[in-house]
């Protein structure tokens, strides 16, 4: 089970969102390179980075930074990028940047085929299917708009295309050191045959043992977020108890 730190960029600093809301934003970091170095530092293997301006307004404004968080994570870290990713060119911008893998949220349900085309490109290992849900159903451009459209049923068609992974985070508890959504990642742990990534309410190491307990079933790793920054969770101790559980 792969423990994965977040950054999340705002003008060119690193924020925390509350259930995904930009008016309730807090800046953590002016350099968002500092905390994406203590994370690799730390022995993080991932790093998810979202590009919240590139969410909301459908074009990066983020990507120097982006540029500068691979260069200082180095190789050995897998960097994903998330946000504002709606064309082949601007993945191939990210791609450029040092990111190992993209993420495709908003994307793949404004245009369906552009999944297709992006697995065909880039391969599947390279693409992640970001779905993020409220009360079940999918949620695009920065979780502004509610698509109604079935989550599961977003997973399943995703999976036909090709896709081979996913990052499922469950809105109404992003940001609220609350505890993650069990339940709903099961739920979308078995209405497909992809690997799963768990997003949203991880604040401590039982929340961090709950989602290991989901790894035979097909959650390969989760994302913590707010937690890291508030001091909830130490990153050190929440790889440390993923891999006695893997081990």
């Amino acid at each position: 089970m792969e423990i994965i730190p977040a950054v999340d960029l705002m003008g060119g600093r690193a924020v925390r969102l509350r259930q995904g809301r930009k008016t309730e934003r807090t800046t953590y970091y002016e350099d968002p390179v500092v905390p994406a170095a203590a994370f690799a530092e730390a022995g993080a293997r991932f790093l998810h980075v979202v590009d919240l301006d590139g969410a909301f307004e459908g074009d990066s404004k983020n990507l120097h930074q982006v540029r500068r968080i691979c260069a200082a994570v180095g190789d050995p870290v897998t960097v994903e990028l998330g946000g504002g990713l709606r064309s082949l060119e601007q993945m191939e911008r990210a791609f450029g940047c040092g990111v190992s893998r993209v993420i495709l949220g908003t994307a793949i349900l404004a245009d369906p085929e552009l999944l297709e085309r992006a697995l065909e490109r880039f391969g599947a290992e390279r693409i992640v299917v970001g779905i993020d849900a409220r009360d079940g159903r999918a949620a695009i451009r920065g979780w502004e708009e509610e698509t109604g459209a079935p989550a599961l049923e977003v997973a399943r068609s995703a999976e036909a295309a090709g896709a081979a992974r996913l990052i499922y985070t469950d809105i109404a508890v992003d940001g609220m050191l609350a505890g993650p959504n069990i339940k709903a990642i099961e739920l979308m742990v078995r209405a497909c045959g992809m690997k799963v990534i768990a997003s949203g309410g991880i604040s401590t190491l039982e929340h961090v043992r709950a989602v290991c307990e989901l790894e035979s079933s097909g959650v390969e790793a989760m994302i913590i977020g707010k937690a890291l920054y508030e001091g909830t969770i130490d990153l050190a101790a929440a790889l440390a108890a993923a891999d006695a559980f893997s081990g």
